[in-house]
């Protein structure tokens, strides 16, 4: 049986992602699901899953002429 939450260290796995920039988003609020307990982070894994896939399912707003973007297009 697996848990329902996952470590940190699962969530870099399974994102494929480095440790540090986990740790990075979870100080920052950005990964849903993730609370502290007893200073110990516990990602649930289902609201972090459903919360990734809002994100990519999102639009993306439609440039007008004008706007100014970055070089590489990321704003």
């Amino acid at each position: 049986m697996t848990s329902q939450f996952l470590s940190p260290s699962e969530v870099s796995s399974l994102l494929r992602i480095c440790l540090k920039q986990v740790y990075k988003l979870l100080n920052k609020g950005e990964l849903p699901g993730s609370f502290k307990l007893g200073g110990i982070w516990m990602i649930d894994r289902d609201i972090l899953m459903d919360g990734l896939k809002a994100k990519a399912q999102r639009p993306k707003p439609i440039s007008k002429p004008g706007d100014r973007m970055s070089r590489h297009g990321l704003d």
